[in-house]
């Protein structure tokens, strides 16, 4: 949502720009009424498609929000436009609605989000939206991480703390085997945690602190001192003075811990100031 101030600066903008393009129509179609027609036209098009269809969107949006039914909803897929506004990025996502009634279905949303915002919208994320049952084409996001029982926990997050609640206690050693380990046996899987581990704890040592957003997490289906998990983990890195970007990571965390590192949820990482797509888990 834009700050007061922005708002004003996009209306006054827009009022001027209009005053603008009809004063320039006016002139041009009284110099030559040929060319000044065409001209005009190519203006109303260019100026409809770039205003026109997110004041039409923003539209929706608020309406949405003010009578439309509630549902939790996942963030499936996301996307570029390339479009900002007001220097601020537009996006697009895909969202798999739940509703309280009804079929499970797919909704897309369009909207501008503030640059600050970015590393928030991340696939996987629990949000609640509202819906037109009439049209479910489109959704309006009305809150980021949460879900209508007041959980912050992702879909995935749930049926991974489920799985772990019935099987672990279960689940000899001599039967740990992963998909991120093929084929190998479980002695050589703990040779290649000893090796994690250590370049973990260098990485620790030496590295350099920040901020990171999980954009998902995997369970290994390996288990260390017990039931506690081996994640691989998809992160958002966030250094303090250089732009964000994405690496990934193998991560030990504890059962108890499962909610605090699942997508969407903001943890600190450190990084190889060398080698900036080695990075480890700082605080788990």
């Amino acid at each position: 949502m834009k700050p007061k101030g922005q708002k004003i600066l996009y209306y006054t903008g827009t009022i001027i720009g209009v005053l603008g393009g009809v004063l320039g129509m006016a002139v041009g179609i009284a110099a030559s009424p040929l060319f000044g027609s065409i001209f005009s036209l190519f203006f109303i098009v260019v100026f409809g498609l770039a205003f026109g269809l997110p004041y039409l969107r923003n539209r929706k949006r608020s309406k949405l929000l003010a009578t439309g039914r509630r549902a939790d909803g996942v963030i499936t897929e996301m996307w570029d436009t390339g479009v900002t506004i007001n220097n601020q990025p537009q996006i697009g996502m895909k969202i798999q609605v739940t509703p309280q009634t009804g079929p499970p279905f797919s909704a897309e949303v369009i909207m501008v989000i503030s640059r600050l915002q970015t590393a928030y919208y991340q696939t996987g994320v629990n949000c609640i939206v509202k819906y037109d049952p009439e049209d479910t084409k489109t959704v309006a996001i009305e809150s980021l991480g949460e879900t209508l029982s007041g959980s912050s926990q992702t879909q995935s997050s749930q049926q991974f703390s489920n799985y772990i609640d019935q099987f672990a206690p279960n689940l000899p050693s001599s039967t740990n085997t992963s998909p991120y380990f093929p084929g190998k046996t479980q002695e050589q899987i703990e040779v290649e945690l000893q090796k994690i581990d250590a370049e973990s704890k260098r990485i620790v040592s030496t590295g350099i602190e920040c901020k990171g957003i999980i954009k998902s997490c995997n369970w290994t289906n390996i288990y260390v001192n017990g039931d506690n998990p081996f994640n691989f983990f998809e992160i958002v890195v966030m250094p303090d003075n250089m732009p964000a970007y994405e690496a990934s990571c193998y991560g030990l965390i504890s059962k108890t811990s499962t909610s605090k590192y699942q997508p969407g949820k903001e943890i600190y990482v450190k990084y190889d100031q060398n080698d900036k797509s080695k990075i480890s888990l700082s605080h788990s």
